[in-house]
């Protein structure tokens, strides 16, 4: 099974923490970074399996995933981008981009891992975790 790694933009601390143990519990890794024209340098196909992008990012994203879209990488490796369900101009801006996906917020994250499993670890399935009953008295 292949195993690449989740590069994603975000600058905000609980967004950045929620990620980080979606991705850390599918069994891959995150690369974090804050500032969109890093994604060129961060980015290769050969270990980058998919790229997660806050919209709501203080350095506006849309113009380096643009950019980035038109290059060998950026054919290659998806980017989903996850915004503010009240900010409906945001998933314009990022469609006119060329973002594989954009979904809400609670989209993103109630679809987070499985989109990590889809790209990131081709392959992998989902182990669900089963409750522990109390022995009975």
């Amino acid at each position: 099974m292949v195993n690449h790694r989740v590069l994603v933009l975000v600058d905000d601390l609980f967004w950045r923490a929620k990620i980080d143990h979606a991705v850390k519990s599918a069994g891959s890794d995150a690369v974090f970074v804050a500032n969109p024209g890093a994604l060129d340098d961060e980015a290769n196909v050969s270990e980058t399996g998919v790229v997660f992008v806050d919209l709501s990012l203080r350095a506006e994203p849309f113009s380096a995933v643009a950019a980035f879209k038109k290059t060998v990488a950026g054919k290659a490796i998806p980017v989903v981008g996850f915004y503010e369900h009240v900010r409906k101009d945001l998933k314009e801006k990022a469609v006119a981009a060329g973002f594989d996906d954009v979904l809400s917020r609670a989209l993103f994250s109630e679809r987070m891992a499985d989109i990590v499993f889809k790209y990131a670890l081709p392959g992998g399935t989902r182990v669900e975790e089963t409750e522990n009953s109390l022995p009975e008295e």
